[in-house]
């Protein structure tokens, strides 16, 4: 994203699951507040971890999946303690970009060649190191 501090970094892209959102702050009995998760891109329906190593469109943006991103403990201090155990193999995707577009608010389609079934709340059981 142009002008972000992460713009020119190894991750400038990282996603996070809405259901993990939902769920983390129904576990923690707080307000679900996006803004909390400090995210570029919240996203609906996907097990991120599924696409570390791969690539994958939304609208005309081309990404690869390149790692977990696992949460910080900063997380318990601007949510509640306990966010980042429940966090933990649930932290998100670290992505980076590789055929730029414009990606419009509501962008409703995911395309990649990896299976996207799996439930999007189960979380990373063993460090998945892509191959490049």
């Amino acid at each position: 994203m142009e002008n972000d501090r992460f713009e020119l970094s190894k991750y400038p892209i990282t996603f996070f699951s809405l259901e993990v959102a939902t769920e983390v702050c129904k576990e923690l009995s707080i307000p679900l507040n996006l803004e909390l998760f400090r995210r570029n891109i919240i996203i609906s329906g996907v097990h991120l971890n599924s696409l570390i190593g791969q690539r994958f469109t939304i609208g005309e943006v081309e990404f690869e999946g390149i790692s977990h991103c696992a949460p910080c403990t900063w997380m318990n201090g601007v949510m509640k303690k306990g966010a980042y155990t429940l966090m933990k193999g649930r932290g998100g995707l670290r992505a980076k970009v590789i055929h730029g577009g414009t990606l419009l608010v509501g962008d409703t389609i995911l395309s990649s060649e990896v299976d996207l079934e799996l439930n999007p709340l189960t979380p990373l059981k063993v460090q998945k190191i892509p191959s490049f």
